[in-house]
């Protein structure tokens, strides 16, 4: 399924294909289409896959109307859902270009972010690389800040030892995930470095989500990133960096230094992710069974594009659609 060979510069145009993972995404899904049809590597793009697994609302009507449009845009309609890694696969099967993105559907890219996630694989060296994700959220309440707090040591964590999540660019030399194993980024790239290539993190690769806007959705979706990336690291041996209590340590101590965030929201921060990994620990247990392979979408991520009056933060001009 795997094997290591030379391929073609990334720098070569129409060498990269995009899949993107849609379940009822119809309030982003044409955002997103927008910010990768605009982005400034746009010739290195020869297709865009949007894997839209049981979609009850208007997702496949709106990909088809882009599809109209420009012809790297292809819709892969799945009659029901069936998980992302299943989704993940079906992408596979759509996709020969020598460079791969795979994607959420509840972003927006900035409009370097292919060139600057795929301008790393230059490098021979390198497999696999992961992408900056910015959220949208205000910072100015309890749950907003814990957002911008976790992807902010996200950040800081993969700029020491990179950590793949919400987009990531790699070499077409992996074929087909264990759908029994959900942690989807992170099994592409224990496979990718299992063949001898080295991961990397592109820190000007910005893409823009919005996280959780309730404690209740916050526990849920950190329970179960938590629980997927522990049983990549239980069943294959493969550390996930953010795992690691010693790199989240340094990375937390630079934010305290630099940023001076409120004390008490810190420490609430840090006890609400203790609690996330415990009942992620639990939950890890038994997550092969096919019905775990799905989740509640939670609203409060979905809704990334406001308008300039809107009463949020100023929301960078490149998501103004």
């Amino acid at each position: 399924m795997m094997e290591r060979g030379a391929l073609p510069s990334p720098l070569d145009a129409g060498s990269v294909a995009i899949g993107v993972m849609a379940y009822n995404e119809e309030a982003n899904i044409g955002h997103l289409l927008d910010s990768l049809l605009r982005q400034t590597a746009d010739e290195r793009i020869s297709r865009i896959v949007v894997v839209a697994s049981g979609c009850t609302d208007r997702t496949c009507e709106i990909v088809r109307a882009y599809a109209a449009r420009d012809s790297r845009v292809e819709l892969a309609a799945e009659a029901e859902r069936g998980g992302k890694v299943l989704a993940v696969n079906e992408f596979f099967r759509h996709a020969s270009e020598p460079i791969l993105l795979i994607s959420a559907a509840d972003l927006v890219y900035s409009p370097q972010a292919v060139q600057k996630i795929t301008d790393p694989l230059v490098d021979e060296r390198v497999g696999i690389v992961g992408s900056h994700p910015v959220p949208l959220n205000r910072a100015d309440h309890f749950i907003g800040f814990v957002v911008n707090l976790m992807w902010k040591l996200h950040h800081q964590v993969s700029l020491a030892s990179p950590k793949m999540g919400e987009v990531i660019a790699f070499r077409n030399v992996f074929r087909g995930l264990d759908p029994n194993r959900l942690a989807d980024e992170v099994q592409i790239e224990y496979g990718i470095r299992a063949i001898g290539y080295e991961a990397a993190y592109a820190p000007e690769a910005i893409v823009y989500n919005r996280g959780p806007g309730t404690v209740r959705e916050f526990v849920a979706q950190r329970t179960r990133w938590y629980a997927y990336n522990l049983q990549m690291q239980r069943d294959c041996r493969f550390p996930v960096s953010t795992n690691t209590i010693s790199n989240v340590a340094r990375a937390a101590w630079r934010v305290l230094r630099d940023d001076h965030p409120r004390l008490d929201w810190f420490v609430g921060a840090a006890l609400l992710e203790a609690y996330c990994r415990v009942a992620g620990a639990f939950a890890s247990r038994g997550l092969n069974r096919p019905e775990r392979r799905l989740w509640t979408p939670h609203a409060s991520t979905k809704v990334l594009v406001e308008e300039p009056s809107s009463t949020e933060r100023s929301v960078p001009s490149q998501v103004r659609m």
